[in-house]
């Protein structure tokens, strides 16, 4: 009994070990502020969360490719933060904090138990040395090169949830399949939790790489210890893939939306002559050799390069046995993704199957090399071998006392590493759209970026400011509640797209993704009028790869020396000022989102609109395309006055009318039958698409008041279908099940 209790002491130490260790860490990230998430629409409200996440899809209908998540998966990350700030009344500071840490520890823990289950279907004994390598490993994971750095931990990704908890989904799945004898378990409860969350449908590429490892561990898993039969194995396999679709049915649909739009503008759509994901493929050969694979777990290139070979030695020199084989597939799988990401497998011959049947698996699969995704692939396989590379080593050792000393060795390396992240990734604090708290920057910002920010601040008003070319804008910080910072992350790619940031900084930002065709502009100001922007920011510091702005010149300008040429020949348009890091230009043309139109009836798609508007035939503002019963040509509307009274969160416009004649009244958002338009509390029933994209208004002349809302009522009643239809579906096998042990 005393020796009982005292081994249940010593695991409980392996337990709380990573607890403490995580939250040391993340207080020393966060230093007292939060990260701003990019969706989370402070206060985090539930109501406007539904919106964002079933109605703003960032224009997705209007720009080709635009992504479609952040949903199913926003949600969950909000509600945390919703139920520990609203409810619970923590301060936001250790709110976030919390959030992060759960998750945190719960990738650490998710680590002990895959090891631990890994070599209990091998019949290996687990001894302390199996858990400190699974310290080792889940902390390289969680902490590592690729979890530490974008897209994980540092920016607004729907990876941080799913990458934390795949380790736990992993144990879950093979303690199902493999160890438990019914068919209905607290594992698969377990797995349909984690799945809840929505987020392994963040992207599909993402998904791709974790069926990927889930397919292989299980395979090898099953083939090696012949355990269980091939039919069980499909049959709970076969449970766990529903489970999956029913948990984020939602979600699934809006990945499959945002891939059939990726595939069709990688494919037809081009820059600089090159089809767009053909030129992404090349730039990530540019950006990422062999020692970016080598480096994973440092940023010195020759620590890496030990590590890996250490891996090489371990998976080689161990003795053969079946858990060496399983480890063998393990760095296949780490070789053959490094060697795609590199380009020493080359991926660019998979565009000639673009066309048949499987070209969009084609299509995919060169989307998937990116670091952004296959350096998921990359951390885990490695942070698994390496798991069981300190328990081979300490093995060799005879003496506890050289034990000790090896072990304090690996510490040391560990704390290393902890340094140079530390001092690699050192933030400042700003207060962010005056949140009690300061929000938490993950680089020095640089002045020519805070001057930047300051000056649209104090001059754009509400106009509209887009920046390009970008990835994802991350933030727009608010130092006293009035003058802006930016940051951003840079794209991975050789195509154009923005983000039109409302100022001052009272808003989240709205990304603009629109390919820049490789033609020759006679008015690109035309082009940026139809987005509404006021302000034109032009960002000369792309950087190759995921990372954070530079606090240093030297980045790579892939893009913007084509647009300082066409924005200094463009009319109306008037260069404010410059830096190494932006220019700023100003359009001298009024700008409004809200705009009345004499309707022309024609039949054309957003692109061709696009192009008509670049060549001066269609004159912004004055003219839209109506797709709808009966559009009606008005020549003249100069007296229609429209005066915006309110934007509450871009979901209540309050506007005055003054018109002698009926026009069209236009709303550059992506059109959806929930916003409506409300004269004398009668609903506008004349509702069209303008322009392929936007919503558009028959209204009536006269002087009157109208109000222009979004109704979510229907999305709040989707939201509990989707929600409780899981788990009504899992109610009932369980009492299908429980009613056939009682027949028999």
């Amino acid at each position: 009994m005393v020796e009982l209790k005292k081994v249940s002491v010593i695991k409980l130490l392996y337990y709380l070990i990573p607890l403490f260790l995580d939250a040391a860490l993340l207080s020393t990230y966060l230093q007292g502020g939060i990260i701003y998430w990019l969706d989370s629409n402070f206060p985090f409200n539930p109501i406007i969360w539904l919106n964002k996440i079933f109605l703003d899809y960032w224009n997705g209908p209007f720009f080709p490719g635009a992504p479609n998540a952040y949903s199913q998966d926003s949600l969950f990350i909000g509600l945390f933060i919703y139920l520990f700030y609203d409810i619970f009344h923590l301060s936001l500071y250790i709110s976030e904090f919390l959030y992060l840490l759960i998750f945190l520890y719960l990738s650490q823990i998710g680590f002990i138990k895959l090891l631990g289950i890994i070599e209990k279907i091998f019949d290996k004994k687990i001894d302390k040395y199996t858990y400190i390598g699974a310290l080792a490993g889940g902390f390289l994971y969680t902490w590592g090169f690729y979890a530490y750095s974008p897209p994980i931990l540092g920016v607004n990704y729907p990876f941080f949830v799913f990458y934390s908890l795949f380790p736990l989904f992993l144990y879950f799945s093979i303690k199902y399949v493999f160890i438990d004898k019914d068919y209905i378990t607290f594992s698969l409860f377990s797995i349909y939790l984690i799945l809840f969350s929505g987020t392994q449908f963040a992207a599909f590429t993402f998904l791709l790489w974790a069926i990927v490892i889930y397919v292989l561990i299980m395979f090898s898993l099953w083939k090696l210890s012949k355990k269980g039969t091939l039919v069980k194995l499909m049959s709970r396999n076969a449970i766990i893939f529903l489970f999956s679709i029913v948990a984020g049915l939602e979600q699934l649909y809006q990945t499959i939306n945002a891939s059939i739009g990726a595939y069709s503008v990688g494919t037809h759509q081009k820059f600089l002559g090159k089809h767009i994901v053909i030129s992404e493929t090349l730039s990530t050969y540019e950006s990422y050799h062999i020692q970016t694979v080598f480096s994973l777990f440092s940023n010195y290139d020759f620590v890496g390069l030990l590590v890996f070979v250490s891996l090489v030695a371990f998976v080689f020199g161990i003795e053969k046995d079946k858990i060496s084989k399983f480890l063998l597939s393990m760095l296949f799988l780490f070789i053959f993704v490094g060697g795609l990401l590199t380009g020493i497998i080359n991926v660019i011959p998979l565009y000639s199957l673009s066309s048949t049947p499987i070209g969009f698996a084609a299509i995919g699969l060169m989307y998937s090399i990116q670091f952004i995704f296959s350096g998921f692939v990359l951390s885990f396989t490695s942070s698994l071998i390496f798991s069981y590379v300190i328990p081979w080593a300490i093995s060799f050792i005879n003496s506890n006392y050289k034990k000790i000393l090896a072990i304090i060795v690996i510490l040391l390396i560990l704390s290393s590493y902890i340094y140079s992240f530390r001092i690699g990734e050192y933030h400042a604090g700003f207060r962010a759209f005056n949140l009690p708290v300061n929000a938490t920057n993950i680089f020095y910002p640089p002045s020519e970026l805070v001057n930047t920010g300051n000056y649209l601040s104090s001059h754009a008003a509400y106009y509209n400011i887009l920046e390009f070319p970008q990835q994802y804008a991350s933030g727009m910080y608010d130092d006293n509640g009035t003058k802006a910072v930016w940051y951003t992350i840079y794209p991975l790619s050789d195509y154009i797209y923005g983000t039109v940031i409302k100022s001052p900084a009272v808003n989240v930002v709205y990304p603009l993704y629109k390919y820049f065709p490789s033609c020759d502009f006679k008015n690109i100001t035309n082009y940026f009028v139809l987005l509404g922007a006021k302000y034109i920011v032009l960002n000369k510091q792309e950087y190759p790869g995921p990372g954070v702005p530079l606090g240093y010149a030297g980045g790579y300008p892939w893009n913007y020396t084509k647009f300082i040429d066409a924005l200094s020949r463009a009319p109306n348009i008037t260069l404010l000022m410059e830096n190494k890091y932006y220019n700023v230009y100003v359009i001298n043309l009024n700008v409004s989102l809200l705009y009345p139109s004499e309707g022309l009836a024609e039949n054309l798609s957003c692109n061709q609109l696009f192009f008509l508007y670049s060549n001066n035939t269609l004159k912004a503002q004055t003219q839209s395309v109506i797709y709808g019963l009966g559009a009606i040509n008005i020549t003249n509307i100069s007296d229609v006055h429209i005066k915006i009274v309110n934007n509450y969160w871009n979901e209540v416009y309050e506007i005055q009318v003054n018109a002698s004649k009926p026009f069209y009244l236009v709303f550059d958002e992506g059109y959806s039958q929930l916003w409506e338009v409300i004269i004398n509390g009668e609903i506008n029933t004349h509702h069209y698409i303008a322009n392929g994209y936007a919503n558009a208004w028959l209204m009536p002349a006269g002087k009157y008041e109208a109000i222009l809302e979004l109704s979510i009522v229907s999305t709040v009643h989707l939201l509990y279908i989707i929600t409780f239809s899981g788990l009504i579906i899992l109610a009932l096998i369980y009492v299908i099940y429980k009613f056939k042990n009682f027949k028999k």
